[in-house]
């Protein structure tokens, strides 16, 4: 196999954990989850910009997936306090893979646990 073809187009793992995540797709919700989106094993929740042009509804979306669907506990979360934030940029979502070719991206969310004293 061509070198090339092994540096522009991986296969998606979270990056919390590196295990590789099922491809995105329609979430029960109605209307509050206008993007594909799942659910890796180890907590992590993501979700599908597939233009690459709205990260923050997007982003907004896979915290509120991680937080159970309660709203108004995802907008009292704080970044870098509450939970961590990855975006993998460059998502094929025809092949489910990272290239360098494609522009999507997926929006990562993984809560914290708080620490017991």
């Amino acid at each position: 196999m061509p070198r090339l073809f092994n540096e522009q187009n991986r296969p998606v793992r979270c990056p919390f954990c590196g295990t590789e995540i099922p491809r995105p797709k329609e979430l029960d919700g109605g209307l509050w989850y206008e993007f594909d989106g799942g659910f890796c094993s180890c907590g992590a929740a993501y979700a599908l910009d597939p233009t690459a042009r709205n990260g923050g509804q997007v982003l907004l979306q896979a915290l509120v997936m991680a937080s159970g669907g309660d709203w108004d506990r995802a907008l009292g979360l704080a970044p870098g306090v509450d939970y961590d934030d990855i975006c993998l940029r460059r998502y094929d979502a025809y092949s489910h893979r990272l290239s360098s070719t494609a522009f999507a991206s997926l929006y990562f969310i993984r809560l914290r646990r708080p620490e017991t004293s």
